[in-house]
């Protein structure tokens, strides 16, 4: 019987055969809450999976997920969860151009080296005819080709530093790629591996650059460096983007836990508005034997009904918000805004789930306690005072 009443009581508070404008309130708050939710969630999945891109230019373009420090030839033995190992070469120079120069990071690759996963991170412009010359290729950013005013098929001059000389050499732009991260491409120029072996006669960097499964980097990082090698990884070569990066993401969770007290804080006065607006309602509930517990129970019911209805609509609202934000993204990046032509703008969505399960369980728990505080004004609520007889 008591818990038949409950529900019916909750029922009539959340709009249910009430009065127009006690549903328009139940709605307007749950259409509220669902809004700043679904903000919340939304820009949580953005910063993480922006973040979690960058990351991925980083390691795939930029130095592999681990690095094998070998100057011998590497023999591993089959380990679970490395997908690809490559030789690379490394090295600093100046590239001039007839309008500008630049210091850029050289890296040398073999032909094999752009996969199918690095290919996933970058677009190739078209392959144009290329002039027969016996000039070495290089391969330029689209960033970088802009700042130095050249086109594929152009020449440009590259000059070399080594401990004891400097040498110059002339290359020709063989294709051009963008990976839509302008931070990474703009320093970054692909050449031959064995001609800078030949160009630095074998002073240069090399190392043995492996491709591995994300979830089994540590493990394999630690099965390396057991057998003896020198292993690296993509954020120990990266420490200042790697450190932004973390950076980021906690400072923006903050935020975004900040903002959920907040709205947790705001519900409660949902609870306020419903007992101010039932004062009489509830003086007569008292005099009527309805004990203060019961009439404080159906109205934290209530409002913790509309904040899970809300929480849960906004959090779907989120998800679908970001899962189709491509066409959105793609659209921005082709309009070439300056303002955001050092943000990644070409990501693969993922779904923070702890990241969102905490902004969550914070603004329950926040939701609970202001609630209930807010509900001590029951206590005081004076029968005879409320009531009026005609």
């Amino acid at each position: 019987m008591k818990h038949s009443l409950l529900r019916l009581m909750v029922l009539r508070k959340l709009g249910y055969r009430g009065s127009r404008a006690a549903k328009k309130r139940i709605l307007f708050n749950i259409l509220l809450i669902s809004l700043v939710v679904a903000s919340l969630v939304f820009a949580q999945i953005f910063v993480i999976s922006m973040s979690r891109g960058i990351a991925d230019k980083y390691a795939l373009l930029g130095n592999g997920h681990l690095q094998v420090h070998e100057t011998g030839e590497l023999d591993l033995e089959p380990i679970q969860g490395i997908l690809d190992t490559k030789l690379v070469a490394q090295s600093y120079a100046l590239i001039y151009s007839p309008q500008a120069n630049k210091m850029v990071r050289l890296k040398g690759v073999g032909p094999d080296y752009f996969n199918e996963m690095r290919l996933s991170q970058l677009t190739m412009g078209a392959q144009e005819t290329t002039e027969e010359t016996n000039l070495p290729q290089i391969l330029l950013s689209t960033t970088l080709a802009k700042e130095l005013e050249v086109e594929v098929n152009d020449r440009v001059a590259l000059m070399l530093v080594s401990q004891s000389s400097i040498r110059p050499q002339l290359c020709v732009i063989r294709n051009l790629y963008d990976s839509g991260y302008q931070e990474l491409d703009a320093n970054l120029v692909f050449c031959d591996y064995d001609l800078m072996h030949r160009l630095f006669g074998g002073k240069e960097e090399t190392y043995y650059e492996l491709l591995v499964e994300q979830s089994r980097m540590k493990i394999i990082k630690q099965e390396l460096a057991a057998k003896g090698y020198s292993v690296t990884s993509w954020d120990e070569e990266n420490y200042s983007v790697a450190t932004n990066l973390n950076t980021s993401r906690q400072a923006v969770l903050g935020v975004m836990v900040a903002v959920a007290i907040l709205c947790g804080y705001f519900i409660s006065e949902l609870s306020r508005e419903l007992v101010e607006d039932d004062k009489h309602k509830i003086a007569m509930l008292t005099l009527l034997g309805a004990r203060k517990v019961f009439i404080r129970k159906v109205y934290f019911t209530t409002v913790m009904l509309v904040t899970m209805i809300s929480v849960g609509a906004g959090t779907l609202a989120g998800m679908v918000l970001a899962n189709n934000l491509g066409p959105v993204l793609a659209y921005i990046a082709d309009q070439s805004i300056p303002s955001l032509a050092y943000y990644l703008l070409d990501f693969v969505i993922v779904i923070p789930v702890l990241d969102i399960l905490l902004i969550i369980v914070v603004l329950a728990l926040v939701s609970m306690v202001s609630v209930r505080w807010s509900l001590r004004m029951v206590k005081v609520i004076e029968p005879l005072a409320c009531t009026h007889f005609d």
